[in-house]
């Protein structure tokens, strides 16, 4: 198959890791691929490493036809899979459909976000000419559909994301970098540092946890002012001995394999969250919040934890579950790992996409 993805994004995210992974995956089954995005660094070097034919383009959404007029000269009038990663740039993709006079273009659109669809004249044109939307999660497809835009169920689809195995790359030891007592608990949050991740709910869980041993570690970064404001609150609990700020980290599955458990206490309603994923592939129990689309996949007492968002006092009582019982923790994680392999994995997802370009 002769398929093209198109990213937009300035910055490097789920999103981008999404397409990345596909793309390797696709070029190792022989696929011809090739790629569209913006001249922006932080992207374009990750994706320069797939050795593969990069187009830069402007992408400025809705009304950008030069960005149509250079992408027509690519796509040509051969047919075709176009996968874009959010609406406006399957408008781009329509334009120079029509520029370049090719009806055999296979539009596909994955919907990364928990998000209404739009209603409007432009998009119900936009909905007819698609081929298949991708929802990474039930919720995102519910959401969508809430607005009830004119789109045909049969042109739904719903695929849970995954994660690409990783190989373990040896790190620092976090006890002995961080003096952590050999009998202490260490639990363990990454990703991005933002206000929407409920990470102060996390830290006021902590302080008001039974078991003094467990120690928290927070691995990602974030905007400067939210990050000092953690730190101011971090030192207002009395918790600069417990709670560590890492920064961002290579490597993250070395440390996740050094954790006992992880928590991602996220207030907005997550999409799918792939952080769960890794801590479930790890064999480490999982504690998050009920309201994104992390409870399709992680079942309460089950394989994981779920906590309703900002509850502080809910995620201290999980916490307090989980720290005073060890065999708890390990059955959770044992069964998360079974349920990763078996429904989860890569190799399901990536089946499901090529099942999807096929039909």
């Amino acid at each position: 198959m002769r398929i093209y993805h198109v990213i937009s994004n300035k910055v490097w995210g789920g999103g981008e890791q999404y397409v990345f992974d596909l793309c390797q995956h696709l070029i190792k089954d022989g696929h011809q691929v090739e790629l569209f995005c913006r001249p922006c660094q932080p992207v374009l070097k990750q994706l320069l490493t797939l050795n593969i034919p990069i187009h830069t383009l402007s992408l400025k959404g809705i009304g950008d036809i030069v960005s149509s007029m250079h992408m027509a000269k690519v796509i040509g009038r051969e047919a075709c899979i176009v996968h874009v990663h959010n609406f406006k740039d399957a408008f781009t993709v329509l334009y120079a459909c029509k520029i370049a006079g090719n009806r055999q273009v296979k539009l596909i659109v994955t919907r990364h976000l928990v998000r209404q669809g739009k209603t409007s004249w432009l998009y119900r044109w936009l909905y007819r000419s698609i081929h298949r939307v991708i929802f990474v999660s039930n919720l995102a497809k519910m959401e969508f559909m809430s607005s009830y835009p004119k789109i045909p169920e049969e042109k739904l689809s719903v695929v849970h994301n995954s994660i690409v195995p990783q190989p373990t790359v040896q790190t620092e030891n976090l006890r002995e970098m961080l003096s952590v007592p050999s009998q202490a608990v260490l639990a363990m949050y990454h990703g991005r540092l933002a206000a929407e991740k409920g990470l102060d709910v996390l830290i006021k869980a902590i302080r008001k946890t039974s078991a003094e041993t467990i120690h928290l570690v927070l691995i990602g970064s974030g905007d400067e002012v939210y990050v000092r404001n953690l730190r101011q609150l971090i030192e207002q609990m009395n918790l600069r001995d417990r709670v560590h700020l890492l920064g961002f980290r290579d490597n993250v599955i070395s440390y996740i394999q050094q954790a006992d458990f992880g928590v991602i206490p996220s207030i907005a309603r997550e999409s799918f969250s792939l952080a769960c994923l890794e801590y479930m592939s790890q064999g480490r129990c999982v504690i998050t919040t009920n309201n994104g689309g992390q409870s399709e996949y992680v079942k309460n007492d089950i394989n994981g934890i779920l906590v309703p968002p900002s509850d502080t006092e809910a995620l201290t009582v999980a916490l307090n579950r989980i720290t005073g019982n060890k065999e708890l923790c390990e059955t959770l994680g044992k069964r998360a790992q079974h349920d990763f392999s078996s429904m989860l994995s890569y190799e399901q997802f990536y089946k499901r996409i090529l099942s999807v370009y096929e039909d």
